[in-house]
C-alpha cells in the first residue's frame, strides 16, 4: 500500500511538472511531449488509485468473512459443549441406574431441541445469528429465547430491520446497566407474542441492575422509534425488570 502511494505521488508530481512546462515552454514538440507525459502519468495514477480502492474493499471483505467464520465456530463449539454435557448426564444416570431420571431429562432435551428449531425458523437470518452469538459471547448476561411455536417474523407487515434493531438495542441497554459482578450473570428472557394488530417483544430481566439508568435508557431508546413502536408495559422491581414493546403492523 505504501509503494502504491509513493508511486502515485511521483506520477502526480510528473503531471504537475508537465502542466507547468506546457505553460512556459515555447516549442510545440516539447509541449506535445509534455502533454503525453501528463496524460500517461495521470491515467497511471488514476488506475493505481482504483487498484488501491479495490484492494481495500477486498481486504474488508476478507476481514468480514474471517469474523463470520470465527463467530460460526464459536456457535458450533457452544452447541457441541451443551450436547456433551447432556450426554454425560444421561450416561451418569445410566451408570448409576437412576432410570427414573432419564425420561424427564430426555423431555428437557426434546424441549430444548424444539426451541432451537423454532429459533432457526424466525425468518430473519441476521436476527437469528445475533441471538445465537449473544448467547455464546455474552459473559454478564444469559439470554433465553422462549419459542413454544414457530413464528416467521420476516413475513410480518413491519418496517424492514425494525425487529432486529429493537431486540439488539434493548438487550444492549440491559447489558450496559446490569450490575452483575465478575462471578455472576443476570438472565434476560425474550418472548415474541403475535397479536392481530401487532407484535409484542416481551423482555424479562432477572438479576441486579441500576434501575434509574436502565429505565431512562429504555425510554430514550424507544423515543427514537416512537413512529414505529411503543412501550406496552414496564415493571421495575429490585432484581427484576419487565419491558414489553409493541410493534403495530403497517396498514
Amino acid at each position: 500500500m505504501k509503494r502504491v502511494s509513493s508511486a502515485q505521488a511521483y506520477l502526480l508530481a510528473l503531471v504537475l511538472i508537465g502542466l507547468t512546462g506546457m505553460l512556459f515552454l515555447e516549442p510545440w514538440i516539447v509541449r506535445v511531449a509534455l502533454l503525453l507525459i501528463v496524460v500517461i502519468s495521470g491515467y497511471t495514477a488514476f488506475k493505481l488509485q482504483e487498484s488501491s480502492v479495490q484492494e481495500k474493499q477486498n481486504q474488508e471483505l476478507r476481514e468480514r468473512d474471517e469474523l463470520a467464520q470465527r463467530n460460526l465456530i464459536q456457535v458450533i463449539n457452544r452447541l457441541r459443549h451443551d450436547w456433551m454435557n447432556d450426554t454425560q448426564i444421561l450416561f451418569g444416570y445410566i451408570q448409576l441406574k437412576k432410570f427414573d431420571n432419564l425420561q424427564p431429562y430426555m423431555e428437557k432435551i426434546k424441549m430444548n431441541m424444539q426451541q432451537e428449531s423454532n429459533l432457526s425458523k424466525l425468518g430473519i437470518p441476521s436476527l437469528i445469528a445475533y441471538l445465537l452469538l449473544f448467547r455464546v459471547q455474552s459473559k454478564s448476561l444469559e439470554l433465553e429465547v422462549a419459542l413454544d411455536e414457530e413464528i416467521n417474523l420476516g413475513q410480518l407487515p413491519l418496517r424492514s430491520g425494525l425487529i432486529e434493531r429493537l431486540v439488539r438495542q434493548t438487550a444492549e441497554c440491559v447489558q450496559a446497566h446490569a450490575a452483575t459482578s465478575d462471578d455472576e450473570s443476570g438472565k434476560l428472557s425474550l418472548e415474541f407474542e403475535l397479536q392481530e394488530d401487532g407484535l409484542l417483544l416481551d423482555f424479562v430481566y432477572q438479576g441486579p441492575y441500576r434501575r434509574d439508568q436502565l429505565e431512562n435508557a429504555v425510554k430514550e431508546m424507544l423515543r427514537s422509534h416512537a413512529h414505529s413502536s411503543s412501550l406496552e408495559n414496564s415493571d421495575w422491581q429490585e432484581e427484576e425488570a419487565v419491558i414489553t414493546v409493541r410493534l403495530p403492523f403497517l396498514t
